[in-house]
């Protein structure tokens, strides 16, 4: 939910310092001065329908559109390293509200720190290479800007914030030529607002000839003319400058030579020889490549990856597929799981120009091998990768153009590669790949260019430049799943288990495992393609496309769509946006849940020539302004309604990012790429597999010296060793990580929960702390009106509060809103009329749609709202205005119009009175960074014109006249935001010119300036049913709990005492100092300012308070964590460990808290409604999103529990996930063990265990108590204690090695007893297929008790999971492989069973024996282990928070 108190734009402010920035030219160089353009200024013709603004437009935060990490780049110098400008400026002291929070680097700054885990590079490769980035001038290191310069010239004036790109300097001329493109102005026309109406129109008339500009550039064969007339003595050097055009060039010639081009290649096969990476330097003689490798910054997915070029070796090819020849394959194998050493074996490092193929290794030490791909393009730089240079000087003016030149080089030949669904491009110029993902063409500042449409020609160079406008997941066919499988280094360690028992006459057994292999390779197939196919049919689309190309319509497939084309999208078939596009003309209502999870509409303006401007601005930056994005429509977002303008036959849109390169590409590519997680259980369990492979290999180590002292045969001694190994490491073991997470998986589905990122579940089991958003989550979505305070004048020329009116009728009880009869009366008509207008609504089927809050402000007036009203004239907007010959098309405009509800029997006012009909002129969007929205209005009858402003109080107070406000504003807002109530406060005036032209051209600034104060609107918050429970249950269990909100910091405060977030008696608010005081900031008790803390160590000065807690607003939190802080890292520590609640944080600043939790070591939960808080849930280690949708881009667990009660639930599952897979686990371990210690006695006796004797252990006793073990359910409560993670430690592997030794005694002693016996049977030494022995049947009988028994002592109920004999189906299982192994000793020896099991006789008091003595076994395996692990608790935690807070604790003490 998007609210109008809270900042919704600063930037996730990152940087990383582990690999310095390779020195790259300045941006600011391109900066000019020029003047600030307002908000409001050029007029588009279809900004004369009525324009719907408000908070929606917001609904997009940076953290969705920029995906991740919304850098707004800028150069450092930009705003001045000094306070004095562009401060905020509180209680004397400047504040830079515009720094970035974390920007450069330096000692000791918080900023995230990258760890890269390179291997294929090294640190000082990538430190030399040249880096590049997905944003131009930038790398993994840049500093950055929390907005765009565009919202800083609406804050911060014109000398702060100009713009930064030379195109705004642009002054207007169109090209006029067919054979090349000259070059156009950039800025408006004096008569463009007339002229864009005549091409709209024009558009969908049957134009026989293509606009004047259909040629954009010089056109030229797409394959060198040289190389087609004389490809051997040709001189290749001409093909690096331009070729100048015939004189007698035409469009006709132009389009034959294009449509021929893929002819001419499939002709010319001799051409295609050219492509070779040999001739790079003939085709770019001027541009030699020299660059081996290089760094590069995809700012996207915030992922530094390292490009090195290679080509392949003939005599290092032949002698790697010898050796794979040679080893029967093995060596392939060992290569395909080891690409590092495989690129060494294969190819040889050249420069990135001349590669065949790219080594692309990212931080995470991923490596991919990708293809180059080499194609005829034969267009200058500019058309495929940014490139500044193509601006030039024409007659004293700015332009630009696309020709090539020496900064401009052509392209021959278009060299690329994709990786990871990006498409990376060589530029000649600077020997590095870049990408293409943000490419705009200044030629759409020009929208008279933009209107004409794409010629075929240009629409071709980009499908080349951009590929074709799809989302298609590659999906990988069924061979190709069962070869990655069957690849596996854990099948081919099954597949090699299953020849060595072959080969040692284990038929049987070796059967069952090769069936249950190829079943379970058979699911995973069917998981896969299942799991890629909904994805791939969630990510493609495509549709059919009216598109607007050489002067006619024509439809296409969507897919065919490139950036500059223009096309319908009022089509009623189109119903989801099929590319990233730019409303030309018309409105739209559009559904964005898909990117935010929040189902509030969005309205979507017509863009003007300064969006435009902006547009291209923003795309170098990768960060969509909420300028922008009021004209942005966002790929596959779903359109609810398209209005055609007034005058107008269809409303247009133009394309300017397509497939992946889109939001919704980006978005996919997070999906199917996600981050890994590092979290300590996966990573210790791996280590602990290395040291049981260790501990394979000394027992095969040793079976062998026994095998020789035996004297058996090699064959055997072989065998028998290698079957060691496959008995320590059992197969199944890494399946076991999976089991408990899988059966978390299928009830939290049950409960409505559902997770993308199953890893993500045990995470959850070790959650420290858990951040919560306030509205939509801790309370209610639905804000209901509590009532409003009028301020009213008094006798002494002074205002005050009035008396809390909680009926809408008795704020103007009157007739008509024209009977005022005193000032009180016009300005309670005024707020009336404040209140009745100022929202963001709009019709869509008979239903009111818009912002929650706007909804019930509306509901409560009871009026109702109209678009195109045509009951009555609406007097006075057509007469009178002497505007015809500027805004003719102004006649047919009728303004959306709020009149009274004759339907309501509390109605008062005169339903046709014409004084009760208020029109909507203008809007002037919500902008989080002004937190307010304003309108103007018109009455019907009165030639006046209105406007009013609604959003925080602390805003509206600054623009309005201090004369009109209340003495006691101060004192009347913290009683209610003390009390927890949500203040929006309402401020108005009267335009000084009663004109329409005025009222469409005035400036978003003056007429938000100079206001008065009204009022406010109270509303009330309530807190969600579970929120208290939930709250109180995490206390409980020892999980801190903080609200993370843009609400109003005293709000916040109410709501967290209310809900119980909040225990403790005192909060301490910070105060800013004056700038020459020793301390910053001060910290004050909310209720009584007397009480502070120490400014140093953050303790309460005095002995009167003991319990404390403190509240950080978003101002606040980025002067504390900016890299020019003043504070240390102790003091920032309290601050984090102490505050309870974080108000007015934008989501950028959200996203940024929650990283620096987790510096501290705190595994992080971040519980929000997913539009605001998308960065936030993301750098989560455990984000939960409440949305409607199945599974949600926004976070990796999505509940359609729409409280926080499914937080206990994700947790509960975690827990017991978490404890299972250790279980399981262990288990695995000490089932290897017992079977281990089996075979090593039987081994130094020459004998060993028969086949049917493993399969009876493996698949009737071992698997089905594996699967067993998962099956309970969470504990119904959850504790204080979080379960471990930690697998390597000596808490862990203690008990381990006891519960081996003591596994080893029990075992040993009734071997040897049974020596002693009468009727002893000695082993045969070697005798595979006589493994009769009394040796073999008492460990036999021994072990599967074992095996049964140790499942129960690991099967650990309370606290983490349900008593076990909760857990029926284990139990059942317990029993039936007791009753089993009894029965089996029982079986006769003659019998079919027996010579089956291979078993010999024992005596009754044997099995007496045996029983007792695996019931002793038993208690000892429970006691024993247990009883240790106190000895071995940590002594200090691997927790920083903790270490921090007990330090504190003895601090204290002393």
């Amino acid at each position: 939910m998007v609210s109008y108190d809270s900042d919704h734009n600063s930037t996730d402010s990152r940087h990383y310092g582990s690999l310095p920035r390779h020195d790259r030219r300045s941006f600011s160089s391109n900066r000019t001065s020029s003047s600030s353009v307002t908000l409001t200024s050029g007029l588009a013709p279809e900004n004369n329908a009525e324009p719907y603004a408000g908070a929606t437009f917001e609904a997009i935060p940076s953290g969705i559109v920029s995906f991740h990490h919304p850098h707004s780049l800028q150069s450092s110098s930009f705003l001045g390293t000094s306070f004095n400008s562009n401060s905020l400026e509180t209680g004397g002291r400047n504040i830079p509200v515009n720094e970035p929070l974390i920007g450069r680097s330096r000692a000791g700054s918080r900023s995230s720190s990258r760890n890269p885990n390179f291997r294929f590079f090294n640190a000082d490769e990538l430190n030399d290479a040249e880096g590049a980035s997905t944003l131009e001038n930038t790398d993994f290191n840049t500093e950055w800007d929390p907005m765009p310069a565009n919202e800083q010239q609406r804050l911060f004036g014109s000398e702060t914030a100009s713009r930064r790109s030379s195109i705004h300097s642009f002054s207007p001329r169109s090209s006029q030529s067919h054979e090349s493109y000259q070059g156009h102005p950039l800025t408006k026309a004096d008569a463009l607002e007339q002229q864009q109406r005549d091409i709209a129109d024009a558009m969908y008339a049957a134009s026989t000839h293509s606009s004047s500009s259909s040629s954009r550039y010089t056109i030229r064969n797409r394959i060198p003319i040289e190389l087609d007339e004389n490809p051997e003595d040709m001189d290749i050097r001409s093909t690096s400058v331009p070729l100048a055009p015939s004189d007698d060039s035409n469009d006709e010639d132009i389009e034959s030579t294009m449509s021929n081009t893929h002819e001419d290649n499939r002709k010319n096969t001799h051409q295609d020889e050219f492509l070779r990476p040999i001739f790079h330097d003939k085709f770019f003689p001027d541009h030699p490549a020299n660059e081996e490798i290089q760094r590069f910054y995809i700012s996207e997915e915030d992922l530094v990856i390292g490009i090195a070029g290679y080509k392949y070796s003939p005599v290092k090819m032949v002698f790697y597929r010898t050796l794979c020849i040679l080893t029967c394959g093995l060596f392939y194998l060992l290569m395909l799981w080891m690409p590092s050493k495989r690129v060494a074996m294969c190819g040889t490092r050249c420069p990135l120009g001349k590669a065949e193929w790219v080594v692309v290794e990212n931080e995470f030490g991923e490596i991919a091998i990708e293809q180059v791909r080499r194609e005829w393009y034969n267009r200058p730089l500019s058309t495929v990768l940014h490139n500044e240079a193509n601006i030039m000087k024409t007659n004293g003016t700015d332009t630009y153009h696309h020709h090539a030149s020496e900064k401009n080089p052509n392209i021959p030949i278009l060299v690329s590669f994709h990786y990871r669904y990006i498409k990376f491009i060589y530029s000649p110029l600077e020997d590095i790949y870049k990408t293409n993902n943000n490419w705009a063409d200044l030629d759409w500042t020009d929208l008279k260019n933009v209107y004409s449409g794409l010629p075929t020609t240009i629409q071709e160079d980009r499908v080349l430049a951009f590929d074709k406008n799809q989302i298609n997941l590659k999906t990988k066919t069924t061979v190709e799943i069962l070869c990655d499988e069957v690849l596996h280094p854990f099948y081919i360690f099954q597949i090699f288990s299953i020849i060595l028992w072959s080969l040692d006459e284990y038929y049987y057994y070796a059967t069952c495992i090769f069936i249950i292999s190829v079943m379970s390779i058979m699911d995973t197939l069917i998981q896969t393609k299942k799991t890629t196919r909904n994805l791939a049919e969630m990510s493609q689309f495509n549709c059919e496309v009216r598109v607007f190309r050489e002067g006619f319509w024509i439809t296409i497939n969507s897919n065919e769509l490139v950036p500059g084309d223009v096309y319908e999208v009022s089509d009623p078939q189109l119903t989801v946006f099929p590319a990233d596009s730019v409303l030309l003309s018309g409105d739209c209502i559009v559904n964005e849940s898909m990117l935010t999870g929040e189902s509030v509409p969005v309205t979507k303006l017509a863009a003007n020539e300064e969006t435009m401007h902006q547009l291209v601005q923003d795309f170098q930056e990768a960060q969509i302004s909420s300028f922008v994005s009021k004209s942005f429509l966002y790929n596959g977002t779903i359109i609810i309604r398209c209005k055609i303008s007034k005058g107008q036959s269809a409303a247009l849109a133009m394309a300017v990012r397509t497939g992946f390169s889109t939001t919704k590409g980006s978005l996919i590519r997070s999906m199917v790429f996600p981050k890994p997680v590092g979290f300590k259980f996966y990573s210790d369990s791996f280590k602990y597999i290395g040291v049981m492979t260790l501990i394979a290999m000394l027992g095969f180590f040793f079976s062998w010296l026994q095998f020789v002292k035996l004297g058996l045969d090699r064959r055997t001694m072989i065998l028998r060793a290698l079957d060691i190994i496959t008995i320590v490491v059992p197969p199944a073991l890494p399946a076991t990580l999976t089991i408990g997470t899988s059966f978390a998986l299928n009830r939290l589905k049950k409960k409505g929960i559902f997770c993308i990122s199953p890893t993500r579940v045990n995470v959850s089991g070790k959650v420290d702390i858990m951040c919560f958003d306030k509205t939509g989550t801790l309370t209610e979505d639905d804000l209901d009106v509590l009532g409003v305070q009028l301020c009213e004048p008094t006798s002494r020329n002074s205002f005050t509060f009035g008396k809390l009116i909680n009926d809408v009728h008795a704020i103007f009880p009157k007739f008509s809103l024209n009977d005022c009869n005193s000032p009180q009366d016009v300005r309670h008509r005024n707020f009336l009329m404040s209140i009745l207008t100022c929202h963001s609504l709009r019709v869509v089927d008979g239903e009111l749609l818009g912002d929650p809050l706007d909804f019930k402000m509306f509901q409560f007036t009871g009026w109702s709202y109209e678009e195109d009203f045509q009951n009555q004239q609406f007097h006075s907007v057509y007469e009178n205005r002497h505007e015809d010959s500027v805004f003719p098309e102004n006649t047919d405009i009728i303004p959306a119009v709020v009149h009274p509800n004759g339907d309501d029997p509390n109605n008062k006012f005169i339903e046709n009175d014409p004084h009760n009909f208020l029109g909507i002129i203008r809007s002037f969007e919500f902008l989080s960074e002004l937190r307010r929205l304003s309108v103007i209005i018109k009455p019907s009858t009165e030639n006046i014109y209105y406007a009013f402003t609604k959003g925080a109080p602390e805003v509206i107070s600054e623009i309005c006249n201090k004369s009109t406000i209340p003495g006691n504003y101060e004192e009347m807002l913290y009683e209610y935001t003390h009390s927890g109530y949500r203040v929006i406060a309402c401020a108005g005036k009267i335009l000084p010119k009663h004109t329409w032209l005025y009222a469409k051209k005035v400036s978003r600034e003056d007429v938000e300036s100079n206001m008065e104060f009204l009022g406010f609107i109270i509303f009330e918050n309530k807190l969600k049913d579970a929120t208290p429970a939930t709250l109180a249950t995490l206390d409980n269990a020892n999980i801190r709990q903080v609200m993370c909100t843009g609400d109003n910091v005293l709000t916040a405060i109410s709501v967290g005492k209310e809900s119980q977030l909040i225990r403790s008696k005192n909060v301490f608010l910070p105060y800013l100092n004056d700038i020459n005081d020793q301390h910053l900031i001060t910290w004050r008790e909310v209720d009584d300012p007397n009480i502070t803390l120490d400014d140093v160590t953050l303790r309460p000065i005095g002995s009167q308070v003991s319990d404390f807690t403190m509240a950080v607003t978003g101002d606040i939190f980025r002067v504390l964590f900016s890299v020019e802080n003043e504070f240390s890292d102790e003091y920032l520590n309290n601050v984090l460990l102490n505050a309870s609640v974080y108000a007015r944080m934008s989501p950028d600043e959200k996203h940024e808290l929650v990283e620096q939790l987790q510096k501290l070591d705190y595994t992080v939960g971040f519980c929000g409604d997913g539009a605001n808080d998308c960065g936030a849930l993301k750098a989560a280690d455990v984000g939960i999103s409440l949305s409607e949708a199945e599974a949600s881009v926004a976070a990796p667990f999505t509940s359609q529990i729409f409280d926080i009660s499914c937080v206990i639930d994700v947790m509960k599952e975690g827990r017991a996930s978490l404890v299972t897979s250790f279980a399981c686990f262990q288990y695995m371990s000490l089932y290897s063990a017992i079977q281990f210690i089996t075979i090593s006695i039987l081994y130094s006796r020459g004998s060993n265990l028969g086949d049917f004797q493993f399969l009876y252990i493996d698949l009737f006793l071992i698997i089905p108590i594996a699967i067993f073990m998962s099956w309970s359910k969470p504990y119904e409560t959850l504790v204080k204690k979080r379960p471990s993670a930690n697998l390597v430690s000596l808490k862990i592997l203690v008990p381990l090695f006891i519960s081996f030794i003591i596994t080893f005694i029990f075992q040993v002693v009734p071997w040897k007893v049974v020596q002693t016996k009468q009727w002893y049977i000695k082993p045969v030494v070697g005798g595979d297929d006589a493994v009769q022995s009394s040796d073999n049947t008492i460990l036999f009988f021994t072990s599967n008790f074992q095996y049964i028994l140790t499942a129960v002592v690991l099967s650990v109920g309370p606290p983490y999971r349900e008593p076990m004999d909760q857990n029926k189906g284990f139990i059942v299982d317990i029993l039936i492989s007791l009753l089993a192994s009894v029965s089996v000793m029982y079986i006769p020896s003659t019998s079919w069973l027996g010579e089956l099991f291979q078993l010999t006789e024992i005596s009754a008091g044997m099995k007496y024996f045996v029983f007792i003595w695996v019931t002793l076994n038993y208690f000892c395996q429970l006691k024993i282990p247990a009883s240790v692990k106190p000895y071995f608790k940590k002594r200090r935690s691997s927790k920083k928070y903790k270490n921090i807070m007990n330090d504190k604790h003895l601090e204290t003490e002393i």
